[in-house]
């Protein structure tokens, strides 16, 4: 083999895949991997006022207005989840957010205000709410009472990977 007929080779051996990826990204043929189950926010809204305490992370069920029964099966759903957490609990804090009081059967539930005039997009959603008051992640719930569980395990597997991957106590 001449030299040149090599250096052809060798040009088109790393052109070729550099011109299949840059045409692969032009045209959408790539599919970029999702790793959460929720809606991320595309504007930063504090919802809630900073705190302190050891739960750095909060679950949030916020109703349009009073609590109707989606809205129960939120707060069951989201207790269920918040007891299913084992020892990790003590990251987590479940969080009622309404100016109505929930219903005496969700003790685990702290009620908080919004301290702003809550966005009409964040009603009626399941939230998960960072130390600083931050919404970061929304969940739809649910009308039918059959999707509740796999509301709850989307949720679930991101609280988890949040709370793995969560460096602020260090």
């Amino acid at each position: 083999m001449n030299k040149k007929k090599f250096l052809w080779l060798f040009v088109l051996c790393c052109a070729l895949p550099l011109l299949a990826a840059k045409l692969v990204l032009e045209f959408g043929w790539f599919n970029r991997g999702v790793s959460s189950q929720g809606e991320w926010q595309q504007n930063e809204v504090f919802l809630l006022a900073a705190t302190a305490e050891k739960a750095h992370w909060r679950i949030g069920v916020m109703p349009s207005a009073e609590c109707t029964q989606l809205c129960l099966a939120a707060l069951h759903t989201v207790q269920q989840l918040y007891v299913g957490l084992g020892r990790k609990q003590v990251q987590v804090q479940p969080v009622f957010i309404s100016a109505e009081p929930a219903a005496t059967a969700f003790s685990a539930f702290t009620q908080q205000p919004a301290i702003a005039g809550a966005p009409q997009s964040l009603q009626d959603k399941i939230l998960l709410i960072d130390q600083q008051g931050l919404v970061l992640l929304s969940y739809p719930m649910p009308v039918v009472e059959a999707d509740m569980a796999s509301t709850a395990r989307a949720i679930r597997q991101d609280l988890l990977k949040l709370l793995n991957y969560d460096r602020t106590s260090v």
